[in-house]
């Protein structure tokens, strides 16, 4: 049976983009606003509670998802569906941050930290399913 590399690779990509996006959110001051949610946390603070910031998902996702794609035992179809899960939650907190109505104030690292969020969150989905799809071929 596929031992899911892949799955591993793309999560690990997911958490790389995570940090990039703490890193430039600390450095930018881009706190975390889903859907204009404000809480009263400096961006640091947000992130280390798990809020996550502008351009960072919350770190209990890519842990999530490392650990999902990293797992031995139980079912792999488990697996694969927190990791898409994950992947799609990435996309859809990313586009509900105000800092995505306002392209014309992103800094440089803003812009790579956007596209590394939507780039390894839509390859953790495509890796997701591809590895789903092996398993239910070898079952």
């Amino acid at each position: 049976m596929e031992n899911g590399r892949q799955l591993q690779l793309s999560a690990w990509a997911f958490a790389g983009a995570t940090l990039l996006g703490s890193i430039v959110s600390m450095r930018d001051n881009v706190p975390g606003e889903p859907l204009g949610i404000r809480l009263p946390l400096s961006v640091p603070v947000g992130l280390l509670v798990g809020w996550g910031a502008g351009v960072a998902a919350p770190w209990p996702m890519p842990v999530a998802a490392v650990l999902a794609a990293s797992r031995r035992g139980g079912s792999a179809r488990n697996r694969a569906v927190v990791c898409s899960a994950i992947g799609a939650a990435c996309i859809a907190g990313t586009l509900v941050e105000p800092v995505m109505r306002r392209p014309q104030a992103w800094t440089v690292g803003m812009r790579l930290a956007i596209l590394a969020n939507i780039a390894t969150s839509a390859a953790l989905i495509a890796t997701s399913l591809g590895f789903a799809r092996r398993v239910l071929r070898e079952e």
